[in-house]
């Protein structure tokens, strides 16, 4: 079995996609291995957790929807021609705060503020009183 029998995408595909770029450039054969493995990789962690979520969803049948979920959350990755099937999940948006809840919350940070201020100037007056007793 030789390498390219066992890569999702093949050194000539890898070559023919460098080519587009630049037909000027070509790969060693250290920088393809680790691309086919870097792809290798990356087509098993996506078909891993996209099972993981057909699973999830009680499915024996992984689903597009499944890998662009992944893709989308994981790698910030928006696959072209894919209709967005989660995009109800990014249209909850935070209720405004209430006044009467702004008010308390100015006054829980004031508070706190102000507690922490005089813890501070209590450990200094602890320090300024250690100070004179190691004077004595």
């Amino acid at each position: 079995m030789n390498s390219n029998d066992r890569n999702v995408i093949g050194r000539n595909k890898l070559q023919e996609i460098v080519n587009q770029i630049d037909p000027r450039y070509t790969l060693e054969p250290e920088v393809e291995e680790i691309l086919l493995e870097v792809a290798d990789e990356f087509i098993e962690n996506v078909t891993t957790f996209g099972c993981a979520l057909a699973k999830h969803r009680n499915s024996e049948q992984l689903e597009a929807k499944d890998l662009q979920l992944h893709l989308e959350k994981n790698w910030d990755v928006k696959v072209p021609g894919m209709t967005d099937f989660y995009s109800p999940l990014h249209t909850f948006r935070k209720a405004p705060l209430l006044e009467g809840h702004k008010q308390r919350l100015n006054l829980v940070r004031r508070s706190q503020y102000h507690f922490q201020k005089g813890i501070g100037k209590l450990v200094e007056k602890q320090k300024q009183y250690a100070r004179k007793e190691s004077d004595k």
